[in-house]
């Protein structure tokens, strides 16, 4: 076997071999080239978009947020208006926003949505209100009930044993928590 032909074969059974790299292992960006075409792991949201012809500069980034709230039926406090991928301020007028550029006929702005649109129901004051106790309740006995079940303090017992994996320990921790509840 002539040195060319080892050399090529060497270099082609390591090319059949994956890649390994160590764990701390950091690649410069900007040098970095991506093979195969790029998919994101979340899903997009289909785009959305809302015309608000004859507005004036002088309106307020809040206004607008109003405006797309109503649009998708959320709250002004769960919209993000973006001008140039950069948060606009809400006491801000689309005039200071958009600067010098001036923006001819159009103006362009994102929008973000903080959490699910009308996830939450609307009270007085325009702030969300959450249901309370309606979610899934525990059955069966609790409390007191519980407590004086002979069932309890097995599993009790049962428990400390496990977590201290010593059963003088475990029966004396038992014996403390039995006494005290006993004796309250």
């Amino acid at each position: 076997m002539t040195e060319l032909s080892f050399a090529k074969s060497f270099l082609s059974t390591l090319d059949a071999r994956p890649i390994k790299l160590q764990s701390d292992h950091v690649a410069d960006p900007k040098t970095l080239e991506l093979k195969g075409p790029l998919k994101s792991l979340r899903s997009t949201p289909p785009p959305f978009t809302l015309s608000l012809p004859n507005t004036p500069l002088s309106t307020s980034i809040f206004a607008l947020k109003e405006r797309v709230a109503a649009e998708l039926s959320t709250s002004p406090e769960a919209i993000k208006l973006l001008h140039a991928r950069k948060p606009a301020g809400d006491a801000k007028t689309v005039a200071e926003v958009i600067g010098e550029e001036g923006g001819g006929e159009e103006v362009e702005f994102g929008v973000m949505v903080m959490g699910l649109p009308g996830g939450g129901k609307k009270g007085e004051g325009g702030e969300e209100k959450k249901e309370v106790g309606k979610g899934a309740v525990a059955q069966g006995a609790s409390g007191e009930e519980v407590m004086g079940s002979d069932a309890f303090w097995d599993d009790l017992r049962g428990w400390l044993m496990q977590r201290v994996r010593d059963e003088g320990m475990a029966g004396e921790a038992w014996g403390l928590f039995k006494r005290g509840w006993d004796e309250r």
